[in-house]
C-alpha cells in the first residue's frame, strides 16, 4: 500500500489540508496518511522510521500571517531536513499566495527545498486543484502495469521428437532447437542436415523447437522515475531485436518478446533517469542514449539496437511548474536588464557588433530545440551539460503583461528542396528581428506593432507534414521571445519515407492567437541529390495571446483527424483519432434536414424544431470531437472570450456544434462566445476593409435581393452605383487590387463538382481566384467579402486540397469572408446581413458582430437561418470604414 507523510500546520485546522487528507485516504485507503504534527516532540529514529514508510512528504504551506517566520511558517523544518536527507520526495503545496523561499533565504539542511517543484492549490477551486495532485500522485507512486499490445511470439512451435517428421514449417527465419533426453538443448546446424531417421535419433533427441531470428521492431512506452521520485518522465522508447541465442530463449521459455523487451528497457532506464531533476529532461534522455548506443545483449537471449529515444514530461506536471518558471524568467529579465550597461560598453569597444548569438560549430540544434520544446510543459532543459537554457510558460494569469516596443519580426522557415528518399533532413525555423542576418534569397517583409512582454511572450512554433515525411522528433516547440534578442533557432527533423513532393507548414501562436504561417516544400525521389533551399518567410503579428482566445486545429490526411486546442491557458498535446468513413455522408444529412426545417417543408411543432436542430448539435460535438479535446474544453471553457476553428477540410459545419456535458449546457457554441474560422494560408488582418463597397447582385438574383442591397449601402454610406452583374467585370475587379467590401446577393450552385454563381457572360467559380490567391491580390485593401447566397461557405475536393469561396477569397488577402453552410430563407439571410453589417460598422470586432446577428436571428425556432453562417478571420479583427 502507498502511504504518505502530510506535514501542515495544525493548529490553524486548515481546510485545504483536510481535504488532501481526505482525498488521499479516499485514493489510496485507510492508513495511507500518516500526519506529521510540527507540535509534537518525536525522537529522529521514529522520524526516520515514518519517514522511511512513506512514499513522499507531502508539506502543505499556508500564507503567512503577519510577524511570522519568512521561512517556512509553522511547518516541522526537522521532518523536512531529514527527508532530503533520506531522499525521500518532498512535495510542497502552496495555499493561495503562499511563497516558497530560494536559496540563501533558507538554512543550509533546507536549501534543496528552494528547488522543488511545487503545487499551488487555491481555496477557491481546492477540490479540482487537488484531485489533479491526487490524480499524479497515483500515476507517480502506484505501481505501473505494462498495457495491453501485441504479443511477439520467438517460440514458434514445438512438437516432440518422431518417426516421419514434417520438414520445419517456418524457413530460414527460424532456428531449430533439439532438446536432449539428458535436460540439454542443441541448436541444429543451418547447413547440416539433421538426420532425424536414424536409429539413434530419437533416443538422443526429445523435442524440436523452431525460434524466430528474424529482425522486429517495437515501440515501449514507459513511465520513469525523475530524481526523489516525486515526478516521472513520459519514455517512448523505439527499439530493433532479434533472437541472438536460440538455446538460451527455449530455456527461459520466453515466448512474448515485448514483454522481454520491456522489462529490460525498465530495469535499465529506471537507475538511469532516477539520476536527473524534472529539469533535466535532455540529459536523463542523452544518458539513456549512450547507455544503449550500442547493440545490447539482453541475458534472455536477444540483442537490442535503439532506434530512437524520446523523453517528455505529461502537461499535468507542466501546469504544476508553470508559476515558478513565470517567476524565474522575471528574474532572469532583471538579472538581464542589470547587464545591459555593460553590454554596450562592450558594443562601443568593438567586443560586440551584433545582438545575434553565434553558436559553436557542431552545435546539436536539435537538442537546442528539444530545450525548447520542453518550456511548452514547464521546465528548464539543458543543450548541454554546462550550458542552462531559460524556459517560459507563461503567466499565471491572464491578464496582459508589461509591452515593449520591439523590432518588427519575421517567420523564417528553410528546408532542403530535394532530398533521395530514406534520408533524414531538417527544416530550420527563426523568428528574426527586423536588420539581422537572413538569408540573402529570403523574402522579407515588415511586421508592424510588434509587442514582447518585458518579461518575455512565448511563441509556440508547429508544423505539419504530410504521411511521406515521417517526423523524428516533437512537432511542436515554444520559445520565449524577448524585447532585445531572438530566440535561437528551431530545428524539426523528418525521415523522408515516401517519393514525391510533400509541402510542410510551418505556424506560429501565442496561446490560442494564430501569429503567421509559412509552407516549404520537400521533393523527395529514390536516388535523388540533396539540394538545400532558400528560406520562405512570412510577418508575424504581435506575439502576445489575447486573454481568454482559443483555437480548436482540426487536420485531416484521409485517414485520421488531428485536434489540437489552443489557449493561454493551457498547452494541450493533439489528439490523433482514426475514422473508419469520412463525414461526408453524416454531415449531408444533418444538412439536408436543418435545410428543409429553414425551407419551411417540415411538419415538426416549433418545440420539436429546436430539439430537432439541438439534437443535430449534440450529436456532431459527441461523435466528431474526441473525449480528450471535449475535457480540454471544458477546462479552458469559463474565460473563454473566443472561439475559432483553424482547418483546412471544412465538410464539417463546426458551427453546429452544442458542448453538452452531464453537469453542463449552454446552449450552442455559437449562442456562447464568438466563433470564427481561419483557413491555413490566411493573414492575419486587425482590420477589415469596409471601404469602397460594391454589390453582386446578377440578374437572376434572388426575391428581395435589391432591397437587402438598399440597406446595406444605407449602413455603409455607400453610393448608388450599378451593382455587378458580369463575371468578367467582377473578375477585373479582383484582379486589379482595388476590390473594396463586396456584398454577394445571389444564388450559389453547389454540388460535388464544385461552386459557381451564374452570372451574365458566364459562371464565376473559385478557381477564377487562382491568380488572386497566388499573387495576394487583395492584401492592401483586406475588404470583407459576403456571399449571402445558398451554400456559399461550402467546398469541393480538388487534386490537392479543398478548394471553395473562404479559403480563395482569405487565401487573396481578404480581410474577412461570410457565408453560408446551406440554403436559408432570403428574409432571414437579410436581417442576419443586416444586423452583422450594423454591429461591424458601430465598432464591433468581427466575433461579436456575428454574435450579435444571430442572436437576432432566434426568434422564429422554425428557422435556423442564424446557425447556417459562417465566418472566417480574426475575431477580434474591425472595420476600417
Amino acid at each position: 500500500m502507498v502511504s504518505f507523510l502530510l506535514s501542515h500546520r495544525a493548529a490553524d485546522d486548515s481546510v485545504v489540508a483536510r481535504l488532501l487528507d481526505d482525498a488521499l485516504t479516499a485514493r489510496f485507503g485507510s492508513g495511507s496518511v500518516v500526519r506529521d504534527d510540527p507540535g509534537a516532540v518525536i525522537s529522529a529514529a521514529e522520524r526516520r522510521l515514518r519517514l522511511s514508510a512513506s512514499a513522499a512528504l507531502i508539506v502543505v504551506i499556508e500564507p503567512r500571517s503577519p510577524g511570522e517566520s519568512a521561512v517556512l511558517p509553522g511547518i516541522s523544518r526537522r521532518t523536512i531536513a531529514a527527508a532530503l536527507t533520506q531522499q525521500v520526495p518532498v512535495i510542497p503545496v502552496l495555499v493561495d499566495n503562499a511563497e516558497l523561499q530560494r536559496g540563501t533565504r533558507l538554512p543550509e539542511p533546507l536549501r534543496p527545498l528552494g528547488q522543488q517543484h511545487y503545487r499551488r492549490v487555491h481555496r477557491t477551486s481546492a477540490p479540482a486543484d487537488i484531485g489533479y495532485l491526487v490524480d499524479d500522485l497515483a500515476t507517480s507512486f502506484a505501481p505501473e502495469t505494462a498495457p495491453a499490445g501485441p504479443a511477439i511470439p520467438l517460440i514458434l512451435s514445438a512438437e516432440p521428437v518422431r518417426w516421419f517428421m514434417p520438414p520445419p514449417s517456418h524457413g530460414p527465419s527460424a532456428a531449430i532447437v533439439y532438446s536432449t533426453r539428458q535436460d540439454g538443448l542443441e541448436v541444429a546446424d543451418s547447413g547440416r542436415l539433421m538426420a532425424w531417421w536414424h536409429p539413434g535419433f530419437m533416443a538422443r533427441y526429445a523435442t524440436r523447437y523452431e525460434v524466430d531470428i528474424s529482425d522486429h521492431s517495437v515501440v515501449v512506452d514507459l513511465r520513469l522515475p525523475t530524481e526523489g521520485g516525486a515526478y516521472h518522465f513520459e519514455a517512448s522508447i523505439a527499439v530493433g531485436f532479434r533472437v541472438t541465442d536460440p538455446a538460451r530463449i527455449v530455456r527461459r521459455g520466453v515466448r512474448d518478446a515485448a514483454v522481454l523487451v520491456r522489462e529490460f528497457l525498465l530495469g535499465t532506464c529506471r537507475p538511469i533517469t532516477s539520476r536527473y531533476a524534472i529539469d533535466e529532461v535532455i540529459r536523463a534522455e542523452a544518458a539513456i542514449r549512450r547507455r544503449l548506443g550500442q547493440d545490447t545483449s539482453v541475458p534472455d537471449g536477444i540483442t537490442l539496437r535503439l532506434k530512437s529515444v524520446r523523453l517528455s514530461l505529461d502537461e499535468r506536471v507542466g501546469r504544476y511548474v508553470r508559476e515558478r518558471e513565470w517567476k524565474r524568467a522575471q528574474d532572469d529579465r532583471r538579472e538581464r536588464a542589470e547587464q545591459r550597461p555593460e553590454r554596450a560598453r562592450r558594443a562601443d569597444a568593438g567586443e560586440e557588433t551584433s545582438g545575434i548569438r553565434i553558436w559553436p560549430a557542431g552545435h546539436d540544434l536539435g537538442e537546442l530545440a528539444r530545450g525548447n520544446h520542453a518550456m511548452a510543459l514547464g521546465r528548464d532543459v539543458y543543450a548541454s551539460e554546462d550550458r542552462a537554457i531559460p524556459t517560459f510558460t507563461g503567466p499565471p494569469t491572464s491578464s496582459l503583461p508589461d509591452v515593449t516596443r520591439a523590432p518588427e519580426r519575421l517567420l523564417v522557415a528553410r528546408a532542403p528542396t530535394q532530398v533521395p528518399a530514406g534520408r533524414e533532413l531538417s527544416v530550420e525555423v527563426r523568428l528574426v528581428s527586423e536588420g539581422r542576418s537572413v538569408h540573402p534569397d529570403a523574402v522579407t517583409a515588415r511586421i508592424r506593432s510588434f509587442l514582447v512582454a518585458d518579461a518575455g511572450t512565448p511563441v509556440t512554433v508547429t508544423v505539419h507534414a504530410p504521411a511521406g515525411l515521417h517526423a523524428e522528433g516533437p512537432l511542436q516547440q515554444t520559445v520565449l521571445v524577448l524585447p532585445d534578442d531572438d530566440p535561437d533557432p528551431i530545428r524539426f527533423g523528418f525521415g523522408a519515407r515516401t517519393p514525391g513532393l510533400h509541402r510542410v507548414d510551418v505556424t506560429a501562436w501565442a496561446g490560442g492567437t494564430f501569429l503567421g504561417e509559412v509552407s516549404v516544400e520537400v521533393s523527395v525521389a529514390d536516388g535523388g541529390p540533396f539540394r538545400d533551399g532558400q528560406p520562405k518567410t512570412a510577418p508575424m503579428g504581435a506575439p502576445q495571446a489575447r486573454p481568454g482566445e482559443v483555437t480548436m486545429e482540426v487536420r485531416f490526411d484521409g485517414s485520421r483527424y488531428t485536434f489540437q486546442l489552443r489557449s493561454e491557458a493551457a498547452l494541450f498535446a493533439p489528439v490523433v483519432e482514426s475514422v473508419t468513413n469520412t463525414p461526408n455522408a453524416a454531415v449531408e444529412n444533418a444538412i439536408r434536414e436543418l435545410q428543409q426545417l429553414a425551407g419551411g417543408g417540415s411538419r415538426y411543432s416549433a418545440p420539436m424544431a429546436r430539439e430537432v436542430i439541438r439534437s443535430a448539435g449534440i450529436q456532431l460535438w459527441s461523435e466528431l470531437v474526441p473525449a480528450d479535446v471535449r475535457d480540454q474544453f471544458w477546462q479552458v471553457g469559463a474565460d473563454m472570450s473566443a472561439f475559432t476553428i483553424a482547418t483546412d477540410h471544412d465538410v464539417v459545419p463546426w458551427e453546429l456544434l452544442y458542448p453538452l456535458s452531464a453537469q453542463r449546457d449552454a446552449g450552442f457554441l455559437v449562442e456562447q462566445i464568438p466563433v470564427v474560422r481561419r483557413t491555413y494560408g490566411q493573414r492575419r488582418n486587425a482590420t477589415i476593409g469596409l471601404r469602397d463597397p460594391r454589390f453582386v447582385v446578377p440578374t437572376r438574383a434572388p426575391t428581395g435581393a435589391r432591397e437587402e442591397i438598399a440597406t446595406i449601402r444605407a449602413i455603409l454610406g455607400a453610393d448608388d452605383s450599378e451593382s455587378i452583374t458580369r463575371a468578367d467585370e467582377l473578375l477585373a475587379l479582383i484582379n486589379s487590387g482595388a476590390l473594396g467590401a463586396t456584398h454577394f446577393a445571389c444564388h450559389n450552385t453547389f454540388s460535388a463538382d464544385g461552386s459557381f454563381i451564374d452570372m451574365d457572360g458566364g459562371r464565376f467559380k473559385p478557381t477564377l481566384l487562382a491568380e488572386a490567391s497566388i499573387r495576394k491580390l487583395l492584401a492592401e485593401t483586406g475588404p470583407l467579402v459576403f456571399i449571402n447566397a445558398c451554400r456559399s461557405a461550402g467546398v469541393a475536393p480538388t487534386y490537392t486540397k479543398m478548394l471553395g469561396w473562404a479559403q480563395q477569397f482569405m487565401s487573396s488577402g481578404a480581410g474577412a469572408f461570410v457565408g453560408t453552410l446551406w440554403a436559408v430563407r432570403s428574409d432571414s439571410s437579410a436581417r442576419f446581413a443586416t444586423a452583422f453589417y450594423r454591429s461591424l460598422a458601430d465598432g464591433a470586432t468581427l466575433g461579436a458582430a456575428a454574435l450579435a446577428a444571430r442572436v437576432e436571428q432566434q426568434d422564429d425556432p422554425l428557422d435556423p437561418t442564424w446557425l447556417a453562417y459562417t465566418v472566417y478571420g480574426d475575431p477580434f479583427a474591425t472595420a476600417a470604414v
